[in-house]
């Protein structure tokens, strides 16, 4: 990788954080493309307005799911786009998905195969935050390309990715976006051009992110944990403070009861000043 021939996207399940490389700038994703474009017609289907077994593109859409995502057939992922009304269609139907994102597009964002960093790690981020609405499609993402991009190295852990591979004008781009679900969950989005060794590279860098966040994420708990328990000592030592005033109190309100005071003491004020 070079400065400028890639973009990076992390956000973190544990607390949000996020941390961008080249958050804003295009790239052509290839594939990437049927992430969105199958979370569409998820949620068509949850709506009521296609059926799992409607015919789209000259296959039920159960079947365009499975070939779309895990074996990214870009033939029934693009009759899925004709259904649609096309490609710039497309792109304005999954404007919701982009976030934040989707008050900065450009022209190129709705007639060319291009994303940003940060719309795609919104769109994952959009997936994870309704994952009971995309429970199939997760499935199918967690089938897809085993050993390959972000499950090249290795973690180990399951991951829930989309990826793509493709030419432009002679150059390769090789995308991919993924939920990590390692033992501090992440979710990640590597876009590259003109990278020859990126798919391997994506594999080093998912294993990075598991180590850094897993890091961050303890040091995150144990200084919650430290304030934790230092605001329990201190309602502690409030009680015993409040306890021991009350036993000052009961003693003080006893002997002035029991014992005729002596005339001419501000005694108001010294039994208050017991206290401060």
């Amino acid at each position: 990788f070079s400065e400028a021939n890639h973009a990076v996207g992390f956000m973190s399940l544990y607390d949000g954080e996020t941390w961008f490389h080249n958050a804003d700038e295009y790239f052509k994703v290839a594939s990437v493309y049927k992430l969105p474009l199958n979370m569409y017609f998820y949620e068509l289907e949850n709506a009521g307005e296609l059926a799992p077994d409607a015919i789209v593109g000259g296959v039920r859409l159960e079947q365009a799911h499975l070939y779309s995502l895990e074996f990214s057939n870009n033939e029934i992922s693009e009759r899925m786009l004709d259904y649609l009304g096309g490609y710039a269609q497309y792109k304005r139907d999954i404007l919701k998905y982009i976030g934040g994102a989707a008050e900065d597009v450009t022209e190129e964002y709705y007639y060319d195969n291009a994303f940003t960093a940060e719309m795609v790690l919104n769109i994952l981020s959009y997936l994870n935050a309704h994952s009971d609405e995309f429970e199939e499609q997760l499935e199918h993402m967690l089938a897809a390309q085993p050993d390959q991009y972000l499950k090249s190295g290795e973690l180990g852990a399951p991951i829930a990715q989309k990826y793509g591979y493709e030419r432009y004008d002679g150059v390769l781009h090789v995308a991919v976006a993924g939920i990590v679900y390692a033992e501090e969950p992440f979710l990640l989005t590597i876009l590259t051009r003109g990278s020859y060794a990126a798919v391997d590279a994506m594999g080093e860098l998912c294993d990075a992110f598991a180590e850094w966040e897993a890091g961050r994420a303890a040091a995150l708990r144990a200084e919650a944990e430290a304030l934790e328990a230092e605001r329990l000592a201190e309602e502690a030592r409030e009680r015993e403070r409040a306890e021991l005033e009350g036993i000052v109190r009961d003693c003080v309100g006893a002997a002035l009861s029991a014992s005729p005071l002596p005339a001419g003491l501000p005694w108001p004020r010294l039994n208050g000043a017991l206290f401060e």
